[in-house]
């Protein structure tokens, strides 16, 4: 029997949907984001750089100390949670086939093969697999931006140099909340993809409920609209 038949092709193609609207999404908002500076990220980003213009004329900086390890910690707990929910999913594969025998019984759900099963849950593993490098990348980001505070010298001695480490911290910023949202956008896609244990169908339709869900909380929420 050939690795691909007809059983599998519905799923291949569901697959195949959610890596196009998922890649195609990311790519639209990062352009939204850096060229035309729109969407609730690029406000965010305005923000934060008249956080740091801000900055420069405080000599105690310790509540700006606290924000940054406010963002550490927030990353800290989302990676460590990763970690935990990717030992789950992990489990999944030593109990396949009563898993697979259990979304069999459900009521229209696509009647699938334990080798699809195994598909399903590296694709969801590997989903949360990615979140983790985002979340602590970000993570490490947000360490280095605190030693660019720490460096920063008292109000009286600011020079130009000392501005442009200021930018650059703020651009640091900006890159670690870039980060930090791809792997917030992990999760949303991950429960996307609970929904193709079930049927491959539903994974494409719940893809496209996870990008309008996501395309309106970026660019048309009343957070962004507070933030203009």
């Amino acid at each position: 029997m050939p690795f691909i038949d007809q059983t599998w092709l519905l799923d291949i193609i569901a697959l195949f949907w959610l890596l196009f609207f998922w890649i195609g999404y990311v790519a639209y908002t990062k352009r939204m984001n850096l060229s035309k500076n729109k969407g609730l990220l690029a406000a965010m980003n305005r923000t934060r750089k008249q956080w740091l213009q801000s900055l420069l004329k405080r000599d105690n900086r310790m509540v700006d100390v606290q924000i940054i390890n406010g963002l550490i910690r927030r990353e800290t707990f989302f990676a460590s949670t990763t970690i935990l929910m990717l030992a789950g999913v992990v489990a999944l594969l030593g109990l396949g086939e009563e898993i697979n025998d259990l979304f069999n019984q459900v009521p229209l759900s696509q009647q699938s093969s334990l080798a699809m099963l195994e598909l399903r849950v590296g694709v969801l593993a590997m989903t949360f697999v990615y979140a983790f490098f985002k979340f602590t990348w970000a993570l490490r980001q947000h360490t280095s931006s605190a030693i660019l505070l720490g460096s920063l010298p008292h109000p009286d001695q600011i020079d130009q140099a000392t501005e442009q480490q200021a930018v650059r911290m703020a651009k640091l910023g900006n890159l670690a909340a870039r980060h930090f949202n791809d792997g917030m956008r992990a999760y949303y896609f991950a429960l996307a993809e609970l929904s193709w244990f079930f049927h491959p169908v539903a994974l494409m339709f719940t893809t496209i409920w996870v990008i309008a869900v996501l395309y309106r909380r970026e660019f048309y929420s009343k957070a962004l609209s507070i933030m203009e």
